[in-house]
């Protein structure tokens, strides 16, 4: 694990997050973030079992951390940011690529 300017970097083998990786992001964004119990904070995040062990849950608790976990299979309907903010950032953004593309033929 390699941190870097209050970043967090880590690799697994076959690229997927781990229990183990997420605990330690948990644990590196609760010193960031700085939750309690009496400052709650929302986490949002996928079915994966990695962010449903005993020992993410009893950090998440200890520390003020609301987990809400998405049900299995819906993240790409039910992904807050993905369908709230950068869907219409994406859409919009391409448009206007478009109407430049066109507004400046060769460049």
């Amino acid at each position: 694990m390699e941190h870097h300017q209050g970043l967090l970097g880590d690799v697994t083998d076959n690229g997927w997050i781990t229990g183990d990786v997420f605990l330690a992001w948990l644990e590196h964004s609760v010193n960031h973030v700085k939750p309690s119990p009496s400052e709650k904070v929302i986490l949002i995040v996928d079915g994966h079992a990695s962010h449903k062990t005993i020992a993410a849950i009893d950090m998440a608790r200890q520390n003020g951390i609301i987990l809400i976990s998405l049900p299995p299979h819906s993240t790409h309907r039910m992904q807050p940011l993905d369908r709230t903010i950068y869907e219409p950032l994406k859409t919009n953004y391409n448009a206007e690529c478009d109407k430049w593309l066109l507004s400046n033929p060769f460049h």
